[in-house]
């Protein structure tokens, strides 16, 4: 159902990345946990290490204190290196809780363009100019 492997989860409870309920050897995992687990997968075949994912949930459970499991309340990217967060709107590292702006790029890219064009339309008008001489 997650992917995980015997050994996987066996490491990970042992770690503590993951705390299932547990009865004698047998461990039962309820439906946050497999969110988790699933998160966890998926981070990792992004390729996430264990240690930043472990960092990213420890950083995120210390600002969500009141929070059983952030990893279920929060919308989490990645690019392979980071974990990224965006929670209220505001985007930051969970591995090192920096800041990051929200640029709206294609805003940008139109505004860009119109300046250009604006510039272009100058150039032209400019270099078409030729002086005249007056006596």
């Amino acid at each position: 159902m997650t992917k995980a492997t015997n050994n996987q989860l066996k490491y990970w409870v042992r770690i503590g990345l993951i705390n299932p309920k547990k009865d004698g050897k047998t461990h039962f995992y309820s439906f946050r946990d497999i969110i988790k687990l699933k998160l966890i997968i998926i981070l990792k075949e992004k390729g996430l290490s264990l240690q930043k994912i472990q960092k990213g949930i420890r950083n995120l459970s210390n600002l969500l204190p009141d929070s059983d499991d952030p990893l279920t309340q929060l919308v989490i990217y990645t690019d392979g290196v980071d974990m990224f967060v965006n929670e209220k709107g505001k985007y930051f590292s969970a591995t090192t809780m920096q800041r990051f702006f929200q640029f709206h790029t294609e805003q940008i890219e139109t505004e860009i363009f119109e300046l250009q064009k604006a510039d272009d339309s100058f150039s032209l008008r400019t270099s078409s100019y030729k002086p005249q001489k007056i006596i």
